[in-house]
Order: structure tokens, then sequence, then C-alpha cells
């Protein structure tokens, strides 16, 4: 290797480690003065409700940034409908959480037909 190949490999190794990394926003920032949707399964005044809106009232202050967090129902089909909802048309930035019933996560495992067909599917959205 000829002394100006070294000099360019030099040179190109001393900007690398030079790179300044990106900093992310921090999760009080991004949060601060947004509202955090809680949508619920099942109609107003049933138990999964109740349970929801009390979780509602004590989770702002639970996140960073204490947004407010703003209960809605979006009742059908045992929480599928909202499921689905989640799934397909939600914002993927974090201002949706969904309460849906327990059994939701295993009617794609256990062959529902109008289920999201896979949970995999679901929890790569999340990860996203």
């Amino acid at each position: 290797m000829t002394f100006l190949g070294r000099a360019l490999v030099r040179i190109a190794f001393a900007l690398a480690l030079l790179q300044i990394p990106a900093h992310a926003q921090s999760v009080a920032d991004f949060y601060r003065g947004k509202s955090i949707d809680l949508d619920i399964g099942y109609s107003v005044g049933g138990g999964y409700d109740l349970y929801a809106r009390l979780i509602a009232r004590r989770l702002g202050g639970h996140i960073p940034g204490n947004p407010t967090i703003v209960p809605k129902n979006m009742e059908g089909a045992g929480s599928l409908r909202l499921a689905n909802y989640l799934y397909a048309a939600a914002p993927n930035d974090g201002a949706v959480i969904g309460a849906t019933s327990r059994g939701a996560a295993f009617d794609p495992l256990l062959g529902e037909t109008g289920a999201v067909r896979r949970l995999e599917i679901l929890l790569d959205r999340q990860r996203q």
C-alpha cells in the first residue's frame, strides 16, 4: 500500500471516529403538552370501561411529560373492532393505547375468523 493509500485509510478512520451521534428527543419532551387516547373496547358503564377509566386518571402521571389521558369508547365485537382499529388505522406514534378484553390476544391464535390474522403482525407493528 502506498503512502497516499495509508494516509487516506487513516483519514477515513479518523472521520469515522469523529462522527457526532444523533440524539433523539427525550420521552418527557415528546409527551409534554400532548394527549394520549385510551380507546376502550366496550360500551360506557361496563366493567372494562370502569377499569380503563380508573387507569386513565393516574396513568398520565406515570409517563414522563405528564400527558393527558383521554378515554374513548369503541365498542363492538367483544373489543375485536378496537383491536383491528389499533392494528390497521391508529397512529403508530404512541398517541393511542387500547384496552381490549383479556382474550383478544388469543383470538388470532385460536383461529377466530374476524380477528387480525397473526399475532406476530400486531407485535411487529408495536416494535416499529
